[in-house]
């Protein structure tokens, strides 16, 4: 596939495409094999590309701008050892999509591969945030992709000591035995103590980071003032 595109990249009338041309005629392989870990990564954003992010390239630093206002600092070590460690395809892919550079028909057409940049599906422009939240297409892959981070999570939960968990999952006791049918989170953690943790779960697009934040506290704002 890399080998087909290269000379539409060649003679691609966008000045990036082109640079990105020269930049891997070298046989670099563009999946970004030049950096060995994550650690890299963020070392060559913050040395040289960070400003550009912020304030220049809008389209490539959505997702970089949004996790540095929001993400919690702490995290981001953690985020950066468990990236690294995945296999070499899909940390290519995660890079990939930390700079909005994957092949979506919106950016083969800011490319000038593709001239139409419409879904397949629904027609509206095929955006990194449309696939991964926005088509109404995509919505049981949306259920699968959030129950399946639920799930790891509830698992993981469940070995805390002197706890009973909740999850809204198969197999589990369901949070509506404590909450009731009105409002039903992703899990709850009860301690004997009298300790309950709601947690409330969102695998949106990193841009509505904020606007997911608010949704949910202002969903659950009733049932906390009640527990």
């Amino acid at each position: 596939c890399q080998t087909v595109l290269r000379k539409a990249l060649k003679s691609s009338p966008n000045e990036s495409t082109n640079d990105l041309w020269r930049a891997t005629s070298n046989h670099t392989n563009i999946q970004y094999d030049a950096y060995n870990s994550t650690k890299e990564v963020l070392k060559d954003f913050r040395s040289g590309h960070e400003n550009k992010l912020l304030n220049q390239l809008t389209s490539q630093g959505s997702f970089f701008c949004s996790v540095t206002k929001f993400a919690l600092p702490q995290l981001n070590k953690v985020w950066s050892i468990a990236q690294s460690k995945l296999p070499k395809n899909i940390y290519n892919f995660t890079i990939r999509y930390i700079n909005n550079s994957l092949p979506t028909r919106k950016n083969l057409n800011r490319w000038a591969i593709s001239s139409n940049s419409d879904g397949s599906f629904c027609l509206s422009p095929e955006t990194l945030l449309h696939i991964v939240a926005g088509c109404q297409f995509y919505l049981d892959r949306f259920t699968w992709r959030h129950n399946s981070v639920l799930n790891f999570l509830a698992h993981q939960l469940e070995t805390v000591d002197g706890s009973t968990l909740y999850a809204d999952l198969n197999g589990f006791k369901s949070p509506s035995i404590l909450t009731g049918d009105t409002y039903r989170p992703d899990l709850l953690l009860s301690f004997s103590n009298g300790s309950l943790y709601v947690v409330e779960l969102t695998t949106g697009y990193e841009t509505n980071l904020k606007n997911n934040v608010k949704r949910k506290k202002d969903k659950y704002r009733e049932l906390l003032r009640q527990l």
